[in-house]
């Protein structure tokens, strides 16, 4: 086999022999291997335990058996211990041919798989930061999500924190001083505080940081030591941490900082109100160039205004209209609607406050498609400005949310079908040029949104029905001319008979001159 085959013409740079099971064994611990071919019947060992030994201890190697037994008990037993092929002696070196692409396709698809594994896991690692970034965001601005995949994600991100941990958590603002500078060279400062901070804090706590929506630093703590410290030490502590932070910062980065230390909370619980009430008690505060630091000993009272935060939350009232996601939409509506309802008291600046959000979304999508909204949805249904309550204000939203979705939607069904008539009369006008790439030049468009609009819309994919126009096209001049077969595949666009005449007998089951000949 060594001599008498082609093994270079498979990519194989080198074949190894082996004697016996027990030196194959030996062989593949000294050099490299990705396929071994054996007997089945071998003195000592066989080809079966060799192939077991094999698969136990080097799992990527493939594995081919040759045996002049046929029975169905071989075949199953070395399929049971990974046998990719079985071919029967006496070989025949085309079984053998087709038995090696088959297995090189495998490892050549495993060797892509791993490689893709390997970019996926760097790829991963390197945007690590940024996704503990994003969850961290995520949770403080009051996503939530299921118990179980939270916990994933804190495995996942390598993030020491779980269900329940008490959790201190701090706000930082760059003042003036660091204003004045660049966004880069704000984003450096923001670095350079952010690893003062984790240096300071490194030895007694475990720390999760972000930066939010406002500029400002966000950090999350929890004492390495658990929940069997007084949480009144840990506030010390930290309350330490933070004057030596405010120093370090003026020393070495010459300008101050404005913190905001939270009470203790549980997580992720209390961590989204923890973070609104210190960010409520920065934005009370004006800061200066050496900043400040205030400890919120207790939660922050309710105020009877409070801002109606998930009106403005992502996805946004225009970004669920522009994307057609017309039931998200609504569902955030209702969002709205319990949100106000939980409020100690509401008042007729709030629903003003909603309507022209609402309104403002609207208007925008309206005039994104080229036209007014009071020809979507009527006057009269536009004009309507009284609302009593937050129920009649949602109805309302939901009505307009309603009657644009159907004007939209058939206006949509009625351009794409204008664009299909023009693509058929293109192709119908110029059959012989007539291509994906070209029906997409004369309607203005890109050919994959062509292809992937006209498959929608008739159900056959754009290419096919080139075909099948030019064959009807054939059997039309087959019929009604005397137009030779060559002069019918010249005019269709066929440069070569042979390839027309091969195409229509795959359509119709026999040439073109069998087919003139049955008319």
């Amino acid at each position: 086999m060594e001599l008498a085959f082609p093994w270079q013409e498979f990519g194989i740079d080198k074949v190894y022999k082996a004697y016996s099971g027990a030196q194959a064994l030996l062989l593949i611990e000294q050099v490299p291997v990705d396929i071994v071919i054996t007997d089945i019947a071998m003195p000592g060992m066989n080809g079966l335990e060799l192939v077991k030994q094999v698969k136990r201890t080097h799992r990527r190697i493939k594995c081919i058996l040759l045996t002049g037994y046929a029975e169905f008990e071989y075949a199953r037993e070395a399929l049971q211990h990974g046998v990719v092929e079985y071919l029967v002696k006496p070989l025949d070196h085309q079984k053998l041919r087709a038995a090696l692409e088959s297995t090189i396709r495998t490892i050549q698809t495993e060797l892509d798989r791993t490689a893709s594994y390997q970019q996926a896991l760097l790829a991963f690692k390197e945007h690590l930061p940024a996704l503990k970034d994003k969850l961290l965001l995520e949770l403080i601005q009051g996503k939530t999500y299921p118990q179980e995949r939270l916990k994933d994600k804190l495995d996942g991100y390598q993030l020491n924190f779980q269900m329940q941990d008490r959790v201190f958590l701090f706000l930082i603002r760059l003042e003036e001083h660091f204003t004045n500078f660049g966004l880069e060279s704000q984003l450096l400062f923001e670095y350079a505080v952010t690893n003062i901070a984790l240096e300071l804090l490194g030895e007694g706590f475990k720390v999760w940081h972000c930066r939010d929506a406002y500029e400002n630093l966000v950090f999350l703590v929890k004492s390495i030591e658990g929940d069997t410290v007084d949480p009144e030490i840990i506030l010390k502590q930290l309350t330490h941490n933070t004057h030596q932070l405010h120093s370090s910062v003026n020393e070495y980065l010459n300008g101050g900082i404005s913190v905001i230390l939270s009470y203790p909370g549980e997580f992720p619980l209390h961590i989204r109100s923890m973070y609104e009430d210190s960010l409520s008690a920065l934005r009370q505060q004006v800061g200066n160039d050496k900043g400040y630091f205030i400890s919120l000993t207790d939660k922050h009272k309710g105020s009877p205004v409070q801002p109606l935060k998930d009106l403005y939350a992502s996805p946004t009232l225009m970004h669920l209209l522009e994307t057609g996601q017309w039931q998200g939409y609504k569902e955030r509506l209702q969002q709205m609607k319990e949100f106000s309802n939980s409020l100690p008291a509401y008042n007729e600046e709030y629903i003003e406050e909603i309507r022209s959000m609402i309104l403002g979304s609207f208007h925008y999508i309206a005039h994104k498609n080229h036209t007014l909204l009071s020809d979507l949805v009527g006057r009269e249904l536009l004009d309507k400005t009284l609302f009593r309550s937050i129920s009649q204000l949602i109805s309302w939203g939901e009505t307009l949310v309603d009657t644009l979705q159907v004007k939209l939607e058939r206006d949509t069904r009625n351009n794409r079908m204008d664009i299909i008539k023009e693509i058929q009369s293109c192709i119908a006008a110029n059959l012989a040029e007539a291509s994906q790439q070209f029906v997409a030049d004369s309607v203005s468009l890109h050919p994959a949104y062509v292809s992937k609009l006209f498959k929608q819309v008739s159900g056959v994919s754009i290419s096919e029905y080139i075909l099948n126009m030019k064959m009807e096209q054939a059997v039309e001049n087959l019929r009604n001319s005397d137009m030779k077969i060559y002069e019918i595949s010249e005019q269709l666009g066929y440069a070569n008979s042979q390839y027309f005449i091969k195409v229509f007998k795959e359509q119709f089951g026999m040439t073109p001159q069998d087919y003139r000949g049955k008319l």
